[in-house]
């Protein structure tokens, strides 16, 4: 897989990516550390736009470099638009919990969990399938 694609991403680092988007949302939930939120809020726009500095996908690339685990390319538009929606999720996240509405934030909280969760150790991207279901139908319309 060419590193300059932008057509393709590596599917090792998508999935370890979002075993640590569980991680940082557990922490952050339980810990009640609004800023941390903030910070994956980041993370995923930054993996939304399809630039390489985010930094949950340099810190993935690293640990699947230092196990030497080869490269899997998949398309990456649908685990772009994956990361639209984890961005609206973690926006939402953190605006709920600065204005004091913990239990609704918690509650995306887990919703966001249990998504990552089915992509970190399933391979089963939910966005993935909205992009599918919604976003290419859309497309082909226009086309």
């Amino acid at each position: 897989m060419d590193k300059t694609n932008k057509y393709y991403t590596d599917e090792n680092v998508v999935r370890l990516t979002a075993f640590l988007v569980i991680v940082i949302v557990a922490v952050s939930l339980f810990f009640k550390w609004s800023l941390l939120v903030l910070l994956l809020v980041f993370a995923f726009v930054l993996r939304a736009l399809g630039l390489s500095i985010s930094p949950l996908a340099l810190f993935s690339k690293f640990i699947l470099k230092i196990l030497n685990i080869k490269r899997k390319p998949i398309f990456a538009t649908p685990k772009r638009f994956a990361a639209i929606l984890g961005s609206v999720f973690t926006l939402l996240i953190f605006l709920l919990t600065i204005n004091d509405f913990y239990d609704a934030a918690v509650a995306l909280g887990v919703v966001l969990i249990i998504l990552a969760r089915l992509e970190s150790f399933f391979k089963i991207c939910v966005g993935c399938y909205v992009y599918q279901a919604i976003v290419v139908p859309i497309q082909n319309k226009i086309k």
